[in-house]
């Protein structure tokens, strides 16, 4: 896997919670569907600035200092107040801010398991050596 699955889970997570907000809202109740909708997009925010962080201070060759720490001290403070504002604001549906704020978590397991099992993530085995069973066919 590579830095292109973070940007997958991240887009996935969010057509995801775009795709539930209107079955949430009609069948359940509209603050549910937008505290649904509002910590998928907190947790995709939350996920990106972490890879940007993780890719500009964290590099072997050249790291770039000013734009991981202008993230980390922009994300901080404010991401996370943010995501006080939202668990605090009566309006919003614990529930659904924790199933949103999740949804990043479930779309990777779920994503890991079926590379797993369709076996995407397998080297080509065609340039590597033939095994010994194959030797004395």
């Amino acid at each position: 896997m590579d830095l292109k699955f973070i940007d997958r889970v991240i887009k996935t997570t969010l057509v995801l919670a775009a795709a539930l907000f209107p079955f949430f809202a009609i069948y359940i109740k509209m603050n549910f569907a937008l505290s649904v909708l509002f910590g998928a997009v907190w947790g995709a925010l939350n996920l990106l600035g972490i890879k940007i962080i993780i890719i500009s201070l964290l590099v072997p060759e050249k790291p770039n200092w000013v734009v991981g720490l202008i993230i980390l001290f922009l994300k901080l403070p404010v991401l996370y107040f943010l995501g006080y504002l939202l668990a605090t604001w009566s309006y919003m549906s614990i529930g659904g801010l924790l199933w949103g704020f999740s949804g990043i978590l479930i779309v990777s397991v779920l994503k890991v398991l079926s590379r797993t099992y369709l076996g995407l993530d397998k080297k080509d085995t065609a340039d590597s050596h033939p095994s010994p069973a194959e030797n004395k066919a």
